[in-house]
């Protein structure tokens, strides 16, 4: 014979599913009132993200910190502006800083000096080959899967190419007569190669 406890806690049981059972079609809501429905997730999950994507957010993680060391080094007065993005018209990938002078005008010394940094220390972020800007870019430019071996041959060749570095100074004043300067080329551009424009 079964205890009485038992037999009662299972009549309990039954009768608690069948109550959720018979009250399940009422408390549902409506398709439009579904708490889980959110378009905005439902497309941004749906969206793919490419390497291409993928590389420019590694890319401005690191210029953010080169900007950061810089400055707690003293070699730049204050904090500069970076970023990158993807230029579709020229089909360049621009990695950018802009840094404010404290004291002095612009100078085309302290833009290239300024280059050459940030340069030499996005190329030492590189795991495989420190200070080899090509090794750098392709790394963070790829994954860690097996597709990696599709990649193109030339894929160093051809990011060096893409991948512009803009610096630029400007003057103590934003209202100032002093110019501001811009430094630009390719993370392995020799510093006599540099292109130096003012504005």
């Amino acid at each position: 014979m079964r205890p009485i406890t038992r037999t009662l806690g299972q009549a309990m049981l039954l009768a608690g599913c069948a109550l959720v059972l018979a009250l399940a079609p009422a408390v549902r809501p409506a398709a439009g009132d579904d708490a889980r429905a959110n378009s905005t997730l439902d497309w941004l999950s749906a969206e793919p993200v490419t390497l291409m994507d993928l590389g420019i957010i590694r890319l401005k993680q690191d210029l953010l910190q080169v900007g950061q060391r810089l400055l707690e080094t003293g070699f730049l007065p204050v904090a500069p502006t970076t970023g990158a993005y993807f230029d579709w018209r020229e089909k360049k990938i621009v990695v950018f800083l802009t840094a404010r002078e404290r004291f002095a005008a612009p100078s085309e010394g302290m833009c290239l000096e300024l280059y050459g940094r940030v340069a030499e220390h996005l190329a030492s972020r590189s795991r495989g080959h420190k200070g080899d800007p090509g090794w750098y870019l392709e790394e963070i430019f790829t994954h860690d899967g097996w597709g990696n071996f599709t990649r193109p041959a030339q894929m160093r060749e051809d990011l060096l190419r893409t991948v512009r570095l803009e610096v630029t100074l400007l003057p103590p004043r934003p209202m100032g007569p002093e110019r501001t300067l811009h430094c630009s080329g390719g993370l392995d551009t020799k510093p006599g190669e540099v292109s130096v424009t003012t504005s």
